[in-house]
């Protein structure tokens, strides 16, 4: 599908509850062997504000979605999984976002300087 948005649940059953709902709203889409579903942009106002988030509202009662850039990622799984945060990924356009419950407040969170991975040689 060419200009065209995308989206995973990396969680599978998840996934599979979205493509369900896609099908159900006669929602014309593609599923890429890696589970990715590619939509277009002219339906990105139904699926990402009725589809997904109705998705994410069975997951999370009250939620949100982080996002950070790609080397603060895996920061952002440890500091969540050290202090037992629950969290989903997903893919929204080839960026890793994270769904959590709304009650956390990740811009106060102290993740700490850099890791040792990425630490600049001296």
């Amino acid at each position: 599908m060419e200009n065209s948005n995308s989206f995973r649940f990396l969680d599978d059953d998840l996934n599979q509850q979205f493509i369900a709902l896609l099908k159900k709203a006669k929602i014309k889409h593609d599923v890429a062997k890696d589970g990715i579903v590619r939509y277009s942009p002219d339906d990105e106002e139904v699926v990402e504000n009725n589809v997904i988030c109705s998705i994410r509202d069975k997951v999370f009662p009250s939620w949100q979605v982080l996002s950070c850039p790609r080397d603060w990622t895996l920061r952002y799984k440890k500091y969540m999984s050290h202090h037992r945060i629950p969290f989903h990924e997903e893919l929204s356009n080839g960026e890793l976002w994270f769904l959590l419950p709304r009650r956390y407040r990740p811009h106060m969170w102290k993740l700490g300087g850099p890791m040792k991975t990425e630490r600049m040689a001296v």
